[in-house]
């Protein structure tokens, strides 16, 4: 099995994201193959993991950890491939509270009932468990319809 991330670092950190990422590797006993643009930094190290003998928890430490050294290196959670629910509750690592209110805000401005994409991009209780900040309730908690995120 594989576990694909989605991560970018400015072009001159490549080098050094490409070595803490082999540090971790062997941190957490996982290879990871690294396939990447060097051109302009987008990485996307497939984490290999064999989950029928429960790695499947620790490809996921690993491949946020991988998340973690980008941002770290001055990089993103998502180089091309979008935030989507994976990634979501990472948001508060990279942005702050007033940064997601606003991205909330905005998202409900476009799309009030909260129809499109729900439960994505966006940090929501229900996906991340506690998000930083004063509790808001979701365009879809309000129609009836929140326990689906």
């Amino acid at each position: 099995d594989y576990y694909v991330q989605d991560g970018v670092v400015p072009r001159t950190r490549l080098p050094e994201v490409l070595r803490r990422i082999e540090e971790l590797s062997t941190e957490h006993g996982l290879r990871v193959g690294n396939v990447f643009h060097a051109g302009d930094g987008n990485l996307h190290p497939l984490v290999l993991y064999d989950a029928g003998q429960g790695e499947t928890e620790r490809a996921r430490v690993l491949a946020e950890a991988i998340l973690e050294a980008c941002l770290e290196a001055g990089g993103s959670l998502t180089g091309e491939h979008g935030v989507g629910m994976d990634k979501a509750c990472s948001m508060p690592r990279m942005f702050s509270e007033r940064d997601l209110e606003v991205f909330s805000r905005l998202r409900d401005a476009f799309d009030p009932e909260g129809l499109c994409n729900p439960g994505k991009v966006v940090p929501t209780p229900r996906l991340c468990g506690e998000v930083p900040g004063p509790y808001r309730i979701h365009a879809l908690e309000r129609i009836g319809v929140g326990e689906r995120l």
